[in-house]
């Protein structure tokens, strides 16, 4: 077996009463990935071997993706305690078998923690055989007319130790909910390391506002193309966009509606997802003349699930008649009802095919859109 030289157990069994949510603050989403997440994508996991995760059984689910984005580092589950004390015990249990140097113990709801803060932490443990992380408090204390400003430290995680010694001291110890594992350490001087002002706990629903100075906006195009031909047969029929017009139908297996199918397949571009022929296969009867609608909200909540939303949407018909501009003003509100996106955002133009070719002559419409996505919505 491997030794292990560093581990980390991130305690997430908090029930995040003040934070106002159903579900605790350490399981919020932020882009589409929990706190804890976006902490181990900030700092370099490969300073560990093993990473044990503390929380209720129940929220393990939010973890999977952990091993896949990092494939490198083993991770660990396990049960939160009755208490801060009880869950901090419970992971380091599950490495005693591997019997780490150095571990790190740190709360799940302290986000902003950098990876400059975990490397002093441990290069401190290579002298000494704790790295606690403080602060120094600026708000005013007065006690019985003293002023206690300089000597109050603001505690913080990850707080680093050596393992044997901190696994001990959980077993051995006579402080019952102890508010963090350095108070166990009595016996011990305890060795102190500047903190970060920024890394402070997630508390209260406004502190998720904080992400927004650590985030980028994350912006994604995506490109679609429909085409189909005419039923010279059916005089009346034709939709686009959602909007009925008096003229020939297009043969399809739904509705045709090239317009929408256009815009389906560049939301699934942009997020990197498979073509419209994937989720609504033209082999399958259930989708045999199908509203397109349907569709596009289908893409609508795909946008939804994963935190996205449109920036911009630019639609283009290539055909010979009808004329889409007659047209324009009812497709743009018959979308921007549908996505739930502003009017102002919509753009809807139409060109001809120079009497070049199957559209040129008259016998089909073809549809391509372009769509950029955010994870910012901007409107």
């Amino acid at each position: 077996m491997k030794n292990t030289e560093n581990a980390l157990v991130i305690l997430a069994g908090g029930k995040g009463s003040r934070f106002g949510k159903k579900l605790p603050k350490q399981f919020t989403q932020i882009n589409g990935e929990n706190l804890i997440h976006f902490f181990l994508k900030r700092i370099d996991i490969n300073n560990f071997d093993k990473i044990v995760i503390v929380c209720k059984i129940s929220y393990f689910k939010f973890f999977k993706k952990l091993e896949y984005d990092f494939p490198s580092v083993e991770f660990f589950y396990t049960k939160a305690g009755k208490d801060r004390q009880s869950s901090s015990y419970n992971g380091l249990k599950i490495l005693k078998p591997f019997n780490p140097k150095n571990v790190l113990i740190h709360d799940a709801a302290r986000p902003f923690c950098s990876n400059n803060l975990i490397m002093k932490i441990l290069k401190n443990l290579k002298k000494n055989s704790s790295a606690i992380p403080y602060i120094v408090n600026t708000d005013k204390k007065m006690i019985l007319k003293k002023d206690f400003n300089k000597n109050i430290k603001l505690i913080q995680t990850p707080q680093g130790f050596k393992f044997q010694n901190i696994f001990e001291a959980h077993k051995n110890a006579l402080i019952k909910n102890a508010r963090d594992d350095s108070s166990l350490r009595i016996e011990e001087k305890i060795n102190f390391v500047k903190g970060e002002k920024f890394n402070f706990k997630i508390t209260y629903a406004d502190d998720l506002h904080y992400f927004k100075l650590f985030l980028k906006p994350i912006f994604k195009s995506g490109i679609g193309y429909d085409i189909h031909q005419f039923d010279l047969k059916i005089k009346k029929g034709l939709k686009l966009c959602g909007v009925k017009i008096n003229y020939n139908k297009l043969i399809g297996h739904s509705d045709a509606d090239v317009g929408i199918h256009a815009i389906c397949d560049s939301i699934f571009g942009a997020l990197s997802m498979k073509d419209i022929g994937y989720y609504f296969s033209n082999s399958d009867p259930k989708w045999k003349n199908k509203n397109s609608i349907y569709f596009l909200k289908f893409a609508k909540e795909q946008l939804k699930e994963r935190k996205f939303y449109i920036v911009n949407l630019d639609i283009n018909f290539i055909c010979e008649k009808p004329n889409i501009s007659k047209y324009r003003e009812q497709m743009i509100k018959k979308i921007s009802s549908i996505l739930q996106i502003p009017e102002k955002i919509i753009s809807i133009k139409a060109t001809s095919n120079e009497k070049i070719g199957f559209i040129g002559d008259g016998l089909g419409i073809a549809a391509e859109s372009i769509v950029q996505i955010s994870n910012e919505n901007i409107y």
